[in-house]
């Protein structure tokens, strides 16, 4: 508890220098395109931070998901205090069970979010709330993110990062390779891949259209739509 409420007030921090210079918000709206933006869905959504160019920019209504209490609890706070006018709410949820009605968001974003996650069921549960023509934004840890990890713990001398970093990347290929991942303690953690996204992704009518304005090929950003009714997602 210690240490998420230490990363919370330390987002929160962040949160708030961002107010005062939010140019990085014009590269998500950019992302977004003409999309007409009434719903936004944020998971993992820590204390909303993500909501920001929807909920404030864009006038939506914002909702935002974590398994965290405490997350969710800082989020209504912060808003309340720091954005009221930003109509927005927080809700105690996993993404494996979003507890919302089929095509209710016309955006859900998930940032960073999905390494931690059962991501066959998470993708499954994020295209039932998501309207069709509606956009995903997805940020991933790649496999080099992990490689750069395990390479900076053997630098380093650093045994945590060492085990980390190879135990992610063993998991990881175990889920690319038998297709299916290993709910076991020290293997709940995985990478993704593009090939891997659009595997799962096509299962529920959605593609990659293009990455993300901001990416980078450690933590790769993808905006992918939901197929209009009536058509179905190239596999």
């Amino acid at each position: 508890m210690a240490e998420d409420e230490h990363y919370y007030i330390a987002t929160r921090e962040n949160f708030l220098r961002a107010l005062s210079d939010d140019s990085g918000v014009k590269f998500v709206i950019d992302d977004v395109g003409a999309l007409e933006v009434g719903r936004a869905l944020d998971v993992g959504c820590g204390i909303g931070q993500a909501l920001f160019p929807f909920a404030v920019r864009k006038g939506a209504l914002g909702v935002g998901v974590d398994v965290s209490a405490l997350g969710v609890r800082m989020g209504r706070e912060f808003y309340t205090t720091d954005l009221p006018e930003a109509r927005v709410a927080f809700i105690r949820a996993a993404a494996e069970s979003l507890p919302f009605a089929p095509d209710s968001f016309d955006l859900v974003n998930c940032r960073l979010a999905l390494p931690y996650m059962r991501n066959a069921r998470a993708i499954a549960k994020v295209a039932r709330v998501l309207r069709p023509g509606g956009l995903f934004l997805l940020k991933i840890h790649h496999a080099r993110y992990y490689l750069r990890e395990l390479w900076q713990g053997l630098s380093a001398g650093d045994p945590l990062s060492v085990v980390h970093g190879a135990r992610v990347l063993a998991a990881g290929t175990l889920y690319h390779l038998v297709r299916r991942q290993l709910r076991v303690r020290l293997l709940n953690e995985s990478y993704q891949t593009r090939w891997l996204l659009r595997r799962e992704l096509a299962k529920h009518g959605m593609v990659i259209e293009r990455e993300q304005i901001k990416t980078n090929p450690l933590t790769p950003a993808f905006v992918i739509r939901k197929a209009a009714d009536g058509l179905k997602a190239p596999s």
